[in-house]
């Protein structure tokens, strides 16, 4: 039996909205519909051929339980297709990914929607000791869903900030300020110019109804025309005294989705569907929790390995920005990396990183970078809150 090849016959995504910004009024299970919708009128796609659906979602909430298979079933897939939600930390989206595309090597299925959201906007607030503590009086504490989200409970005595963690890659790697500050301003420039360039135009626009009527959302409100001297006056956050990390060269929090029907090859032809690209490889390693970081790249020579490919036949990169330190961290343990092949459109500094939907939005990004491009293959990845590496390696058809 022979390994079916995995193509991507669409990809799509919405802006990225800011915390508080222009999505935070939409939960996150429209958000997906949404998206899922757009991949599916993009492929031009007839949903009865959808076989499953899986959908990374990471501050998963009881208001829209398998919010996967619901996604599904509006969007117009049958009642017979299934929905699986996943949570991977920031790698939720790209298990999604992973998950279809093993459920079609496996011959489960043929075609399938893999997608990501976030609304970070509506991330719960908790009070755990509120059902079975028998507590009659005095006052309870609500606990930050969204902070629970950005520490790691297991490291240190009251766990840390995963940016706090990515200042031990900083001192591992010898990382410095310079160097972030220079790939944060490098990250906005880029996004910038790739909006200014049009290159964006697959951006599926999102309708907010609101009290004076209808507004059209259709930009990322991340990136910024910012200097660099902005970035170097900004003050270390999780480490005031002696730090490097700082809030304009970290990640934002964001809402956002993304899908990508993604199908045999052999069924992709049968439905007459585009075919945008491959999926050459996928997969994931572990690092340690304390250094998280590391996953980002360490990933890489495992994911060139699956493609029988080298450093060399990568066109283009994105390595998730959850923090600059993990870029620069990537230039030092493998000095092969080329600067110029790195986030040219921006990455979680400059878009965002809405972390459900980072993985997917990432693949979706790197299928039209390389197709307006005209090059070839694209390697996509991040790092893993609790110690792990994600990634994919994307070849156009």
């Amino acid at each position: 039996m022979s390994i079916p090849k995995v193509v991507i016959c669409s990809a799509v995504r919405t802006p990225i909205g800011a915390i508080g910004g222009a999505l935070a009024d939409m939960l996150p299970r429209p958000l997906a519909i949404l998206a899922a919708k757009a991949a599916i009128a993009q492929a031009k796609l007839d949903p009865k051929y959808i076989d499953y659906t899986t959908m990374g979602w990471v501050a998963q909430d009881p208001r829209s339980p398998n919010i996967a298979k619901t996604t599904c079933e509006f969007a117009g897939a049958p009642l017979t297709s299934g929905g699986t939600t996943v949570h991977e930390n920031c790698a939720s989206g790209g298990a999604a990914i992973h998950d279809i595309a093993r459920r079609i090597i496996c011959g489960e299925i043929q075609l399938g929607i893999a997608g990501g959201v976030e609304s970070m906007s509506n991330v719960p607030r908790y009070l755990f000791n509120g059902r079975m503590k028998g507590q009659q009086y005095g006052d309870m504490t609500l606990v930050d869903g969204l902070m629970g989200a950005l520490t790691d409970t297991t490291v240190g005595k009251k766990g840390e900030l995963m940016g706090l963690l990515t200042e031990r890659l900083v001192e591992k790697y010898k990382v410095s300020r310079e160097v972030q500050d220079e790939v944060a301003f490098e990250s906005h420039k880029n996004a910038i110019t790739a909006w200014e360039n049009g290159s964006f135009d697959y951006v599926t626009k999102v309708e907010i109804p609101g009290k004076k009527g209808v507004t059209i959302f259709s930009k990322d409100e991340g990136p910024k025309k910012l200097d660099l001297a902005y970035f170097t006056k900004q003050k270390p956050y999780f480490k005031p005294e002696g730090g490097t990390i700082t809030g304009a060269n970290s990640s934002s929090l964001n809402d956002a989705a993304a899908a990508i029907i993604i199908a045999s090859e052999s069924r992709a032809k049968e439905l007459g569907l585009p075919i945008l690209a491959e999926l050459k490889s996928f997969g994931n390693i572990g690092v340690p929790k304390e250094l998280m970081g590391e996953g980002a790249f360490k990933v890489v020579p495992r994911l060139l390995e699956r493609s029988s490919l080298k450093i060399s036949d990568i066109d283009f990169y994105e390595m998730n920005e959850a923090f600059a330190a993990v870029v620069g961290a990537a230039y030092v343990d493998i000095p092969e990396l080329k600067k110029e092949k790195m986030n040219q459109w921006g990455s979680g500094i400059s878009l965002g990183h809405p972390v459900g939907c980072t993985g997917v939005r990432q693949v979706v990004d790197m299928v039209h970078q390389l197709g307006q491009r005209g090059k070839s293959v694209g390697m996509t990845t991040r790092c893993v809150g609790g110690g792990m590496g994600s990634g994919e390696i994307i070849v156009r058809i």
